[in-house]
């Protein structure tokens, strides 16, 4: 159905609560608790094979009985938010095995289905209303037939067993976000209208808006406030939760994948879809659910970008057919322009006032790919901007004529380059439904790198010394400096993280590293990168295996101890990706789809994961 196509089964884990809970035991509250929390929706009679032939997220009456029982017999026990609440104020005790049950959108099948299943097996529920529909009684635009009444409302409250939330007044809809007329989750995109963005002020007002509207609304027809908040389509964002919590909602719902939240206040949920089997609701229970593995295929833009809107569409399509001819389901998608290959970014294509737009069409292009299932990630420079380093000052500069790096960058000790760079993050968060980000090759210092005079003044401010060629020949402080340089590359992609997840709390990071690095740990001298670092800071470490750049006489054997090297560390089963080159630049050739296949083999063989190729031949066989 439409109106959840962005919503793919979650894989939810609620954290910051308490593991192993006793039904008399007080557990500290530092500890890890994981609750399961589910998520339903309509429930019918298993007669109506319209609604569950057509509805993914519907399912049958006597089915949900039957996950009551299930639940029964693996021994949880559903929880009320309410018993939650008595928990952290030490008022109360949990259940050996506590979850929470919700049912979202407000449809009558709460009364006449859902209730006396509450009732029959005395299992509390929230049950999330979506307060414009009951406001407005006409639903010309949903799926929504009917919705359940206020007086029933107040009598399921009444009974003790039943929490009535906010799904929102007016959020739980899709709004047009760009000029292409992609509509996106109204909580957490910027609305294109009369040619132009809304701007981020009137962005967050139409929340705050929301936000009391509902609440007001909620408490002229229930006669209390609620303080659960539950979010359209799992969407939401730093600002909409703080938003929430100043109108008075103690507690929200989100839908997350895989998603540690850091607050005690903010759940995830597991959303029922597809009639799950035994097997799979156990799975979720026991947070057992396996995780699917990654094949990324890196996209240009500059390749499939058209000035002709026609040819241009026919492009994303062609890319969106060879995505998935050779099995991808991640997209690593290109932030910028760069058709003469020499890695300085002078244009981008996402909406920003900060440097030149080329043609914003990055947002378009990301959610015609998660239309078609794909993850999105924003493959993004960090440092390689001229514009950033007109002011000499900002500039990574080298010890020795001659001697630069291969990119022109920033540097990251600039406090103005860290401003840049954040900014340029924000927007593109704020204006394109990304996945994660990926970011660029340019993020690396080489052993006669930085002597700008911020990486003096940093120097100097570790080593109470000036930074000289002469003081570097000193091993102990060389291999210091480099640490430095290091960190301060690694400090600033956390900062920009940090600045991405206010408006995209769930995304993903991943970052690009060159073999040697892995190879040869030393080498973290020339490049200023880290594999360890990489593993502890990223969800993913993209690794360059390119044995044509490398050149390298043996191909197979090359790649063969890249990958048992760079799973020596536990941490890389999970998170290694092996990009694989998909043309060779120095004979002007594609590399054909059996040698890639073949280097794919000898990958899976050692027990590599998760793969991606670039540069992707779109428009070849």
């Amino acid at each position: 159905m439409k109106k959840y196509i962005f919503i793919i089964i979650c894989l939810s884990i609620f954290s910051n609560f308490m593991i192993n809970i006793g039904e008399t035991k007080n557990i500290d509250k530092k500890d890890v608790q994981n609750i399961v929390i589910f998520c339903y929706h309509d429930v019918v009679d298993s007669s109506n094979l319209e609604i569950l032939n057509t509805d993914p997220y519907a399912i049958s009456t006597e089915r949900l009985e039957e996950h009551f029982k299930f639940f029964k017999q693996n021994g949880y026990t559903p929880i009320s938010l309410k018993q939650y609440d008595n928990y952290l104020k030490g008022k109360a005790k949990l259940p050996k095995k506590p979850i929470i049950l919700t049912f979202d959108d407000g449809r009558e099948s709460m009364y006449t289905h859902i209730y006396p299943l509450l009732k029959k097996y005395n299992y509390p529920a929230v049950f999330a209303i979506i307060l414009s529909y009951m406001d407005k009684n006409i639903l010309p635009t949903t799926d929504i037939k009917k919705m359940v009444s206020w007086q029933e409302l107040k009598e399921m409250q009444i009974s003790g067993l039943v929490e009535v939330a906010s799904h929102t007044y007016d959020l739980h809809n899709f709004i047009v976000s760009n000029k292409y007329g992609d509509k996106q989750q109204n909580v957490t995109t910027i609305k294109w209208h009369n040619d132009n963005y809304e701007t981020e002020m009137a962005f967050n007002q139409r929340i705050d808006e929301d936000m009391q509207i509902g609440n007001d609304f909620f408490l002229k027809n229930m006669g209390n406030s609620s303080n659960i908040l539950v979010w359209p389509y799992g969407a939401y964002n730093d600002y909409a939760i703080d938003s929430a919590k100043k109108v008075g909602y103690k507690y929200q719902m989100m839908l997350n994948d895989d998603v540690n939240l850091q607050d005690n206040t903010l759940f995830s949920r597991y959303i029922i879809y597809g009639n799950p089997t035994d097997e799979e609701l156990l799975q979720m229970l026991e947070h057992n659910y396996p995780k699917k593995e990654i094949m990324a295929a890196q996209v240009d833009i500059d390749m499939i970008y058209d000035n002709s809107p026609e040819q241009f569409e026919k492009n994303i399509n062609a890319t969106i057919d060879k995505i998935r001819n050779i099995g991808a389901d991640t997209v690593f998608l290109q932030t910028f322009a760069d058709e003469d290959g020499d890695g300085d970014v002078n244009e981008v294509y996402f909406h920003t006032n900060l440097m030149k737009v080329k043609a914003d069409v990055f947002s378009h292009v990301t959610i015609r790919l998660k239309n078609e299932g794909f993850k999105v990630y924003a493959w993004m420079p960090v440092l390689s901007y001229p514009w950033m380093v007109e002011d000499k000052d900002n500039a990574i500069t080298a010890s020795e004529e001659g001697k630069q790096g291969w990119y022109t960058r920033a540097t990251p000790f600039s406090p103005m380059v860290k401003q840049y760079t954040k900014d340029l993050v924000k927007d593109l968060a704020l204006y394109a439904p990304i996945d994660g980000i990926l970011f660029q090759d340019d993020l690396y210092m080489n052993d006669f790198e930085d002597f700008s005079i911020y990486a003096k003044e940093a120097f100097k401010k570790e080593f109470h010394k000036e930074l000289t060629k002469e003081i570097l020949e000193d091993e102990k402080i060389r291999n210091k400096w480099t640490k430095l340089k290091t960190k301060a590359i690694n400090d600033l992609t956390k900062e920009l993280i940090d600045t991405a997840k206010k408006y995209r709390p769930e995304i993903k990071t991943a970052r690009n590293i060159y073999p040697i690095v892995i190879l040869e740990p030393e080498s973290e001298e020339w490049f200023a990168q880290n594999y360890e670092d990489y593993l502890d800071l990223y969800d993913y470490v993209v690794i360059m295996a390119y044995p044509e750049m490398e050149e390298v006489e043996n191909t197979d054997a090359w790649l063969e101890h890249l990958v048992q090297i760079s799973l020596n560390n536990p941490k890389a089963k999970e998170k290694a990706i092996f990009k694989l080159q998909g043309y060779d630049w120095k004979n002007n050739v594609w590399i054909n789809n059996d040698e890639q296949n073949r280097r794919k083999d000898i990958i899976e063989k050692l027990n590599g994961k998760n793969m991606a190729i670039y540069p992707i031949d779109v428009f070849g066989k």
